[in-house]
């Protein structure tokens, strides 16, 4: 339309131009045509030079305004740009949301080039390889993990296989196991993943067999022993005095042997469901039962005082809570000295939660032994443990017991001073 418009323009001043050439017999209409046309050219170029400097940054410019025959060629670029932009706000999103979702991934990723210089990781890579934002940027990944066999690895072509690895880092050792991938040509991903609780959790498997098989072998030989010698020995070659000792000796190693198991197979029962059964519990009753057990197994050898608030209660196992307040104070009886004290309470405490808690003056504990008693078949002295009777699996029952009830057992304790050992409860107190 413009155009039109501008050749209607110059054939309106060319008839004119005629016209006063024939009426004035002068040139001077062709050279008023002349001037209007070169001034229409100027303006012309005006908006073509607008237009021009507005298309190098269409995205961040508004469109220029009066540009004549340029209107439409504006509007067309206007609109590619629009589209453009489009794409690019997209294109970075998707990249934003693949960096957050790689930043997000359980295992380490580092992005490496050719040298093995770092280029990018994620939160999970600068927790396993201990990487700082703003100094290992750029530097070679060799520079930072200088184990031979790693070095080695990283050589090769090609990586097939992953290799594990254990760092040692600020006194802790970390099992990652690690290996390349390669990516847009020369590039190289490095993925990690952490096995450390893996590793744990195997070597805690490990033990526990090698625990169960030692704990169940003692009583074995010892019964095996017993009824070798009755089964060889002649027939008046023990006395009647003699034989009914080793039938005793037996009977407490069999009973030994069953104690275990069946502690291990209620363990198995509280590791199989998460929450225990909710019923309503007088808890003074429940403690006046666990009272008497304690006191039985004490036999008058220690000093008992208990602090028991009435109408204190819970919901929960009857059967579990008993088990586990039985424990805590079955050890403070084998564990304190003949004439210690022994005190228990049953309160809330200061932060508004009910709390069992049993101290004793006994032996005490040392604290490198304290974040592992709950561990089973775990002893702080294996051979008094046994001598007083434990299993080495009552705080591992205990434990499980207050988890199912929402609870935290807590241990405290001095070497020589005794122990102090609590079950808290997060639940709300009934009346």
């Amino acid at each position: 339309m413009q155009w039109h418009r501008t050749f209607l323009w110059f054939v309106f001043w060319a008839l004119m131009a005629s016209a006063w050439t024939f009426y004035f017999e002068n040139a001077w209409g062709w050279a008023l045509l002349a001037l209007s046309t070169g001034g229409v050219m100027t303006w012309r170029r005006y908006q073509a030079v607008k237009v021009a400097i507005w298309a190098k940054s269409p995205a961040s410019n508004l469109p220029p305004e009066n540009v004549g025959p340029w209107v439409n060629v504006v509007a067309e670029l206007k609109h590619f740009t629009n589209i453009q932009a489009q794409l690019v706000a997209t294109t970075k999103e998707t990249a934003d949301a693949i960096v957050l979702a790689a930043q997000a991934l359980p295992v380490g990723v580092v992005a490496l080039d050719h040298q093995f210089k770092i280029n990018w990781f994620n939160k999970s890579a600068q927790q396993h390889l201990n990487l700082n934002q703003t100094l290992d940027m750029g530097q070679s990944l060799l520079n930072l993990l200088r184990q031979p066999e790693f070095i080695q690895y990283a050589r090769r072509t090609q990586w097939p296989e992953p290799i594990l690895q254990k760092l040692t880092q600020d006194g802790s050792t970390k099992h990652l196991v690690m290996q390349f991938v390669n990516y847009a040509g020369n590039q190289r991903l490095l993925i990690t993943r952490d096995m450390t609780q893996i590793d744990r959790l195997e070597t805690m498997r490990r033990d526990f067999v090698a625990n169960v098989s030692h704990e169940l072998r003692t009583p074995l030989t010892v019964l095996s022993g017993f009824l070798e010698t009755l089964k060889d020995a002649p027939p008046d070659a023990l006395s009647t005095e003699q034989k009914q000792h080793y039938i005793t000796l037996m009977y407490n190693q069999a009973h030994r042997m069953q104690t275990i198991v069946a502690e291990l197979l209620t363990l198995s029962d509280l590791e199989a469901s998460a929450q225990a059964e909710r019923v309503d519990i007088d808890m003074p009753k429940l403690i006046d039962v666990a009272r008497q057990q304690a006191e039985g197994l004490s036999a008058g050898k220690h000093h008992f005082v208990w602090h028991v608030k009435p109408n204190l209660h819970l919901q929960g196992s009857h059967s579990e809570l008993t088990s586990a307040f039985s424990n805590l104070l079955s050890n403070a009886v084998r564990y304190t000295p003949e004439g210690g004290n022994i005190e228990v309470e049953w309160a809330i405490d200061p932060s508004g939660h009910p709390r069992f808690s049993v101290t004793d003056t006994g032996l005490g504990i040392a604290p490198e032994h304290i974040p592992r008693l709950s561990e089973r078949f775990y002893r702080v002295d294996r051979g008094r443990s046994r001598e007083l009777g434990g299993t080495g699996l009552g705080l591992a029952i205990t434990k499980h017991i207050a988890m199912r009830h929402n609870a935290k057992l807590e241990i405290s304790s001095e070497l020589s001073l005794g122990s102090c050992f609590s079950l808290v409860f997060e639940t709300s107190p009934m009346a």
